[in-house]
């Protein structure tokens, strides 16, 4: 057995631990702060935060930062931040220029540069002016006309304003005197309240106004003087400055739930004011310059500074201690009576705490971790468990070490069972010690890690790392506890009135009462790990990865705190004091106070549509759109206000007609986006909560139309409709017009047959006419008279083959070029016996023609080879030639060419009768009958006559040319 020497060091000393200060987020960590240098803060009704700075005027979403400035602005510093009744923003800057906020920019209200001579003057907002405080007077400046209006003459340094009045501090000159006076301005009525007559000027003068009470404070030769005005009698009191303002830099007075806080150049001091009575209560933050503070709508409090940006605290109840002078690491904990505390490290240390301040230091011999610390209030001892095969008992009455060997090292768990007996749990087994600290009894209860461990209602509960096991505390029998018949892994236990509490890994929260597990019944959020329990009379405080809970069995009331309050850590375990939770982090502790102020109700500022684009081009917000079909994509950003709300404000949507549940937005995340939305009528619904809030706030919905795109609207419908039943009409009136025309072609067709069958019979009658016929019989009367009977018997044959031909072509509109060739033949043949053999004729074909394919109208030639003899030769008394030739020319034509040598058409006209000046008949018949085919039949047939001459010009012969497409 030994006995170590402690080492005591007391807390005044500063050795291992700082000042205590609440928790706090520093803005330049949580987003772009974009300066360092801030004169005031203010919220406005939609819960913007707005900070007056070196660089400018700026305002904070929740998210961002929007500057604003204005083009005429003189420099960029602007103070004095103010609101008036329309929540309207107002500031100042040192050039005397009056700022107001207006559509999100920035106005210039009035330029009063020539008022207030280069310094920054006080100004209030008044009903229907602004009033301006200046080194030369007070002014009105109304608001509609900026018309001035001098309301007072004199030197006016400070002034301040509550809900009617305005009190203002103003130096006259009086000969070598200057005169300093304070004065009460209801309207334009003046009351001298305060008057101090010295030769020198007094310093840093300034007017604090509240509801119930006014500070006039300003800095004497050796301190700072403090004055409370009456605001009923309107008279100065001296108050006595608290000592550790005397000499302190005041930026700021506010009152602060009836607490009045002094913001200096050395952080804050709070006080109490009672009886004329100043009553410190605390410091925060002694090395900073805090210039403002705002509280704002979830009780966050914002704090600037002169040098060090913004930082905030989301709970000022929440106060953390910095170990940084500390070398270890904290590793176990325990608490001991009242508020005290023990504090274990990586290095041996022990360090004790009393209302968060360090009392003295305790080193075990040598660099000890320690692992688990309990706590004994009966005997007054303290085990320390080592990770190692190591353990000691310190006697808090003297403060004596004494090592215990093995007997309580690698703890996990420690438990009392009475005054004598003691449960202790490591990482291989269970044991009970009667007398633990004086000749200890070992029983073994179970050869297994054990994890944790409560006494409740005679029985001791242990959680071993194969199931939950009661053991009845006199007989130490063991039962397993099973859920759903199945064996438990247990990380932490607890008790209140009779009940476990069972937290499982795998289970969720559980309780054991009337000899029963069920769930606990406590809402916690889903798929939480917990860490510890503790019990705390009624209240069963909790600690998980997502911050701390408390319950309250009796009123089933669950109440939170996590990262949102700035206990920003996975907790894991934690001890609870008398007054006060004590979170413990390996260089830090919290300290939370057991008190309702502790937990905040958190609200949703208002959620707003920020920007709506269509098609990706912004365009303005309006609750109602009505797009053309094509207007189909649509963003919608959104917000809502407050301190990290991009952090703690999660966002549902809905789109009535597409979704009938709210979707999730992920968090951080402030826009939606649709893509291609149909045809149709959309209203876009959004509402936001704080994770920590119990309601949720609505924004204004937003309906858009999306118009049918013109091929789904009615009109084209009936338009198509319409469209069909025209083309049906025109379709059928173009088949009746079809059938029409081919009606008429038709009777055209069967009257042009008729008409070219009379043609043809016309030629036949013409080629038949009385003249030939006697011709030709009187030719074969002579050959018989002459009994010249094989003459006359071959020109018959040959006269009854012709007349039978023409009777047959005659019935056909079209012949082969043989057939037609073979009669023309044939009748040359029987008029050259009229002739008198004074006829030379000859036919040549093309050997290229195919006679027998190509047609012809039928006997379209002979008229002109009948013409030719008639008219051309038959006056010729010899010499009579006829040439008659058919061949290929240019574009696949026929052209066949009927030549004589006759007198010409001059010389033969002469030689008419009077009575046949016209033409021939045939001739006339096929002139019509070319018409017909060429109009009618679309066959291109073209005849041209020529008069042939000899070199003395003298009538040659006539020659004529048809021409025809082969068919």
């Amino acid at each position: 057995m030994f006995r170590y020497i402690l080492f005591v060091f007391i807390i005044g000393f500063g050795s291992c631990a700082n000042s205590q200060n609440p928790v706090i987020q520093h803005m330049s960590k949580v987003s772009n702060l974009p300066d360092v240098e801030f004169y005031d803060i203010a919220e406005d009704s939609q819960n913007y935060i707005w900070l007056a700075a070196n660089k400018g005027l700026y305002r904070y979403n929740g998210k961002s930062y929007k500057h604003f400035s204005h083009p005429q602005q003189r420099g960029n510093s602007l103070f004095q931040l103010k609101f008036d009744a329309k929540n309207q923003l107002w500031c100042n800057n040192i050039y005397g220029q009056l700022f107001y906020v207006e559509n999100d920019s920035l106005k210039l209200f009035y330029d009063a540069s020539k008022l207030v001579n280069g310094q920054l003057a006080n100004f209030e907002i008044l009903e229907n002016s602004i009033r301006l405080f200046t080194v030369i007077g007070i002014f009105d400046i109304d608001k509609s006309t900026k018309q001035v209006t001098e309301v007072f003459k004199g030197m006016c340094i400070t002034n301040a304003k509550d809900n009617r009045s305005n009190y203002t501090f103003i130096i006259n000159h009086e000969g070598d005197l200057e005169r300093h006076r304070l004065y009460k301005f209801d309207n334009n009525t003046k009351t001298k309240i305060l008057e101090i007559t010295s030769s020198n000027r007094i310093q840093s003068p300034r007017i604090f106004a509240f509801k119930n009470t006014v500070f006039f404070t300003h800095k004497s030769s050796n301190e700072n003087v403090i004055y409370r005005i009456d605001k009923t009698k309107n008279t100065p009191k001296k108050v006595v400055t608290p000592a550790r303002l005397k000499n302190e830099t005041i930026y700021n007075v506010l009152n602060i739930e009836n607490i009045y806080w002094f913001l200096t150049s050395s952080g804050v001091f709070i006080y109490g004011f009672e009886n004329e009575i100043f009553t410190f209560k605390e410091q925060l933050f002694k090395t900073e310059s805090i210039t403002d503070v705002q509280v704002d709508f979830n009780k966050n409090y914002w704090f600037t500074t002169l040098d060090n940006g913004v930082f905030v605290s989301p709970n000022l109840n929440i106060r953390r201690v910095e170990l940084s002078n500390l070398d270890s690491k904290i590793t176990a904990s325990v608490a001991l009576q009242n508020n005290q505390f023990v504090l274990g490290t990586n290095d041996g240390k022990l360090l004790f705490y009393n209302h968060n301040q360090l009392i003295k230091t305790l080193q075990l011999p040598g660099k000890k971790i320690i692992g688990k610390l309990f706590f004994d209030a009966q005997s007054d001892k303290l085990i320390v468990s080592i990770n190692a095969s190591e353990s000691f008992v310190v006697n808090l009455k003297n403060d004596k070490i004494l090592d215990v060997n093995n007997r309580f090292s690698v703890a996990k768990t420690f438990s009392k069972i009475d005054d004598n007996t003691l449960f202790y749990g490591n990482y291989r087994q269970g044991i009970v010690y009667k007398n633990p600290f004086n000749h200890p009894e070992q029983q073994i209860l179970k050869e297994s890690r054990v994890k944790a461990s409560v006494v409740s209602n005679n029985h001791l509960f242990v959680s071993h790392i194969d199931g939950l096991y009661k053991y009845n505390t006199k007989t130490f029998n063991a039962e397993e506890i099973t859920f759903n018949s199945k064996s438990l892994l247990v990380n932490t236990l607890t008790k209140t009135n009779g009940t476990v509490w069972v937290a499982t890994q795998h289970n969720g929260l559980l309780k054991y009462e009337n000899n029963t597990l069920k769930p606990s019944g406590i809402n916690l959020p889903e798929n939480l790990q917990i860490n510890a329990i503790h019990a705390d009379g009624l209240l069963l405080w909790i600690s998980t990865d997502a911050g701390l809970f408390q319950y309250h069995t009796k009123t089933h009331q669950l109440k939170s705190l996590s990262a949102q309050d700035g206990l920003n850590t996975a907790v894991n375990d934690f001890l609870i004091l008398q007054n006060q939770i004590i979170v413990s982090l390996p260089k830090a502790f919290y300290a939370l106070p057991k008190s309702d102020a502790l937990f905040k109700a958190f609200k949703t500022a208002k959620v707003r549509v920020e920007a709506v684009k269509i098609n990706d081009r912004d365009t303005l917000v309006a609750t109602n759109y009505k797009l053309p079909y094509n207007l189909n994509k649509i963003d919608i950003s959104f917000n809502s206000n407050g301190f990290q709300s991009n952090q703690h404000v999660s966002y549902q949507y809905r789109v009535k007609q597409i979704d009938t549940s709210w979707q999730n937005i992920p968090l951080n995340t402030h826009f939606v986006t649709f893509n291609s939305l149909s045809s149709g009528t959309y209203t876009f619904e959004l509402k936001a909560q704080n994770l920590s809030a119990k309601q949720a706030v609505f924004a204004a919905p937003i309906s858009f139309v999306i118009a049918k795109p013109f091929w789904e609207t009615y009109w084209f419908y009936g338009l198509v409709v319409a469209a069909i039943i025209g083309l049906v009409w025109l379709y059928f009136r173009w088949r009746l017009q079809q059938k029409e025309a081919q009606r008429i072609a038709e009777v055209d067709k069967i009257l042009i047959d008729k008409k070219i069958t009379n043609l043809r019979l016309e030629n036949l009658r013409s080629q038949m006419n009385p003249h030939f016929i006697f011709n030709a019989l009187n030719s074969i009367q002579d050959y018989i008279i002459s009994n010249e009977k094989e003459l006359a018997s071959s020109y018959l044959v040959k006269f009854s083959r012709l007349i039978r031909m023409y009777l047959d072509y005659s019935q056909q509109n079209e012949i082969t070029l043989e057939e037609e060739l073979n009669a023309l033949k044939l009748y040359l043949e029987l008029e050259k016996v009229r002739f008198e053999d004074e006829l030379e004729y000859t036919i040549s074909v093309d050997n290229q023609l195919k006679t027998k394919q190509i047609k012809v109208p039928s006997l379209f030639i002979q008229p002109y080879v009948e013409n030719a003899l008639k008219h051309g030769l038959l006056h010729k008394l010899n010499d009579r030639k006829l040439h008659i030739e058919a061949k290929i020319i240019q574009q696949n034509k026929l052209e066949i060419t009927v030549e004589d040598n006759g007198i010409g058409r001059t010389q033969s006209e002469k030689l008419k009768r009077p009575n046949q000046q016209h033409k021939p008949f045939a001739t006339k018949a096929n002139e019509e009958r070319v018409h017909l085919y060429k109009n009618k039949l679309k066959r291109d047939i073209a005849i041209t006559t020529n008069d042939l001459y000899d070199e003395n010009d003298v009538a040659a012969g006539t020659k004529v040319v048809i021409t025809m497409p082969i068919h």
